[in-house]
């Protein structure tokens, strides 16, 4: 069952991604806990945002322009 702490532990292990599970830590390799690039320190977690979506407008535009670059135009 996917949603057992030692589950989200073995993900972790194995892509290195971040489990948002907290009791999944105690589960995770001390070297991937402790690796910054997985789990970021407090203060670089303070810094973090999201970027909002961009408006359809925008994405149809982007998506023109990729099509076109991509097509040698």
């Amino acid at each position: 069952m996917i949603e057992r702490p030692e589950v989200h532990a073995d993900i972790t292990n194995t892509v290195f991604y971040p489990s948002a599970d907290a009791a999944a830590r105690k589960f995770v390799r001390p070297e991937i806990l402790n690796d910054p690039t997985v789990y970021p320190p407090e203060p670089v977690l303070k810094t973090l945002f999201l970027l909002k979506p961009l408006p359809a407008q925008i994405k149809r535009l982007e998506g023109r322009l990729w099509a076109q670059l991509k097509s040698g135009s």
